[in-house]
């Protein structure tokens, strides 16, 4: 019967790969379903769950494949290449344009709370203003550069700073930030003019690129790799950070803005540097994790000591952060998971 429907499934691969392959992966797959059933019940049903587990992953690559001038299938992990092959580390420029806005958000935070503590110099003042107004640019430039490069890994922190400040700017105002003489809309909410960035960088890179096939590709390399929406999700923890010490006193927060500041930088560099799946989710987690468990640390321990809040605020925080970490993670470690099971299926 599962060789049955096995067999029945197939028949939605494209043309060209159910003649080269199909009588091939029926045979494969009939050869490891009798051969388990002989060792008995639950690895014959181990070995048809990992098999249909793996059957829409599949079923994605061969219909997204690229192909060679030729018309055939280019080399995949599916077919010619071990699925569970290393992929690239990311070059030297990749990893530091990947890097930059977790560095410069720690940078401006880290600024910001040394201005409430310290009376600043006017170039320095012009400075740090000037990098807040850069960084509601910096997310939108990268979601276009991502755009045209048809979405490397690097780039998808940017694509979700890029929503996430447009949605927090539109019920934010600026006032005091003068820029070449000009108010940015005083106490004036932004309203849809948060927006702009974004929507020039996205007439830009459709205008370069003319074509909506990024997009897919965007989709395409987040099902290939689900560890990428774990990536995608930590472009959001310079936000967290920012709203969590937000209320609090500059010196005391500036213990801690450093550090995090340099854990983020530190995260990005080794994910996109490490060359295999289980380093880069590892890296991932001690990260991420490392990052939300002092950021609710030390937010709630500068509420108990100045504000007299119950010890509940502070077990609530850390629920909050191991809530926002299970979230954020759960991605990355579906797809070790996954990949654990495809090599457990190849063996």
């Amino acid at each position: 019967m599962a060789g049955r429907m096995y067999a029945f499934l197939l028949r939605e691969y494209p043309a060209d790969i159910r003649t080269v392959f199909g009588e091939e992966m029926q045979v494969t797959f009939s050869d490891a379903v009798q051969g388990n059933a002989n060792h008995g019940t639950l690895p014959l049903i181990k070995t048809i769950f990992i098999e249909f587990f793996d059957f829409p992953r599949a079923l994605w690559q061969a219909h997204f494949a690229k192909k060679t001038a030729q018309g055939s299938i280019k080399d995949t992990d599916m077919y010619l290449n071990d699925p569970m092959n290393a992929k690239k580390p990311a070059t030297f420029g990749q990893m530091i344009v990947g890097s930059l806005p977790f560095f410069l958000f720690g940078l401006l935070m880290i600024l910001l709370k040394m201005r409430g503590e310290w009376n600043f110099p006017l170039w320095m003042d012009t400075v740090g203003k000037s990098l807040f107004a850069f960084l509601l640019l910096l997310p939108a430039i990268g979601f276009a550069a991502g755009w045209v490069r048809s979405f490397p890994r690097w780039s998808y922190p940017y694509t979700a700073m890029a929503f996430l400040l447009a949605w927090y700017m539109t019920n934010a105002s600026s006032p005091g930030l003068i820029l070449f003489g000009y108010p940015f809309f005083g106490r004036e909410l932004w309203g849809w003019r948060a927006w702009i960035p974004l929507g020039v960088a996205f007439v830009v890179a459709l205008t370069i690129s003319r074509s909506l096939e990024p997009v897919r590709k965007f989709f395409a390399h987040l099902w290939e790799d689900w560890s990428i929406f774990s990536y995608l999700l930590a472009g959001l923890l310079p936000f967290l950070i920012m709203v969590a010490f937000d209320e609090i006193d500059s010196y005391y927060s500036l213990y801690f803005m450093v550090p995090l500041a340099v854990l983020l930088v530190g995260m990005v560099v080794l994910y996109l540097k490490s060359p295999q799946d289980r380093q880069r989710v590892l890296v991932l987690t001690v990260g991420i994790l490392t990052v939300l468990a002092a950021t609710a640390l030390g937010s709630a321990s500068y509420w108990l000591a100045h504000n007299g809040a119950a010890e509940d605020f502070a077990r609530r925080s850390l629920n909050q952060a191991g809530m926002t970490a299970l979230v954020v993670l759960l991605p990355a470690w579906l797809e070790l998971l996954r990949r654990s099971m495809g090599r457990l299926r190849v063996i």
